[in-house]
């Protein structure tokens, strides 16, 4: 087991008795925002949750996973990967979260008799410090407690608690260079803690002109394209519209080409997940290029998921390969 590591000065927790005691006899502060559901509140009564909308921390956060145990509670199960995924609930529903990610159950030394609102109180302490904003607090729906996947369900055991009978939060730090998630349980004799973070993408990929697209057709009636999108969802990223310019461009130089768009995934996530977003991902570049003047019938949209992987989803170079949109001529 890992145990957590220490966090920069502006989130030393001294559980001392006077900071529990000021807690345990007022509400914690609330969390200001103006893009986040208030809290506790149902995301779809006010519109979905955008991570974007966060107000930016400028907090020194310190080493991964960023939060300290106060004194007297300790992990019992601690686990931390390079890259992963885990479900957090912004108050409408589940967001499966790529990144690192660190859960740990949490529970107390054996001289130390378990709080639930000591351990609450400072966790809340230390996250408000961060820059933290928390955008659910409450018991999440049991349907969607229970709709989850069980490979996704046994994955997140010990970051996500007892959420099918204990409220639980949600909390977002949003920087320049990374968007830390937190899921945070605390029951009658333990907790749970789940750390996400996700670093701003930096595309890695080059752009291929017109005429290298045409080349490589020629040669094997397909190319992959690097396009980015926004993480989990089918927003074409900025960096990556000079490249939708180089296959408009194509089209425009070969009116006879026409091609089947084709979206994958690596197999991070789950499978009912992957489909579907590769198959947005696809109409959204048919869509793109329909925009800059190309008929809509020399155009397919696909979405094969995980399904065709072209490299080996066990290392993180392996995933990116497979994160892909292909071009694919149709006869």
């Amino acid at each position: 087991m890992k145990p957590f590591l220490r966090l920069a000065s502006v989130l030393m927790i001294a559980a001392s008795a006077s900071l529990v005691a000021a807690c345990d006899n007022k509400a914690p502060e609330q969390t200001e925002t103006t893009a986040a559901p208030a809290e506790g509140a149902s995301a779809a009564a006010t519109g979905a949750f955008d991570v974007n909308g966060v107000a930016l921390s400028t907090a020194s956060l310190g080493d991964f996973p960023y939060l300290r145990l106060p004194e007297g509670y300790k992990p019992q199960n601690s686990e931390t990967q390079d890259f992963a995924d885990f479900p957090f609930w912004t108050g409408s529903r589940f967001e499966m979260v790529e990144g690192r990610i660190h859960q740990v159950r949490i529970t107390n030394d054996s001289d130390k008799t378990f709080s639930r609102l000591e351990l609450l109180r400072n966790m809340e302490h230390a996250l408000k410090d961060a820059g933290a904003v928390r955008i659910f607090d409450g018991q999440i729906p049991s349907e969607a407690a229970h709709a989850l996947p069980e490979a996704v369900q046994l994955a997140a055991l010990d970051g996500l608690g007892d959420i099918y009978n204990d409220p639980s939060q949600t909390w977002v730090i949003r920087q320049a260079d990374r968007t830390v998630w937190v899921h945070l349980h605390v029951g009658s004799a333990s907790g749970s803690l789940a750390v996400a973070e996700v670093k701003a993408l930096v595309p890695t990929a080059g752009l291929l002109p017109a005429s290298e697209l045409a080349r490589k057709i020629a040669a094997d009636g397909r190319v992959a394209v690097p396009v980015e999108f926004a993480l989990d969802k089918a927003d074409i990223l900025d960096a990556s519209r000079p490249q939708i310019d180089a296959v408009a461009q194509l089209l425009k130089d070969d009116a006879a080409l026409r091609l089947s768009v084709e979206g994958h995934t690596d197999n991070t996530g789950a499978p009912a997940r992957n489909r579907p977003l590769s198959e947005e991902r696809a109409r959204a570049v048919v869509a793109a290029l329909t925009q800059q003047g190309i008929d809509a019938q020399r155009l397919e949209a696909k979405g094969f998921g995980a399904d065709k992987p072209v490299a080996d989803n066990a290392s993180d170079e392996g995933r990116a390969r497979n994160r892909r949109v292909e071009l694919v001529r149709l006869s």
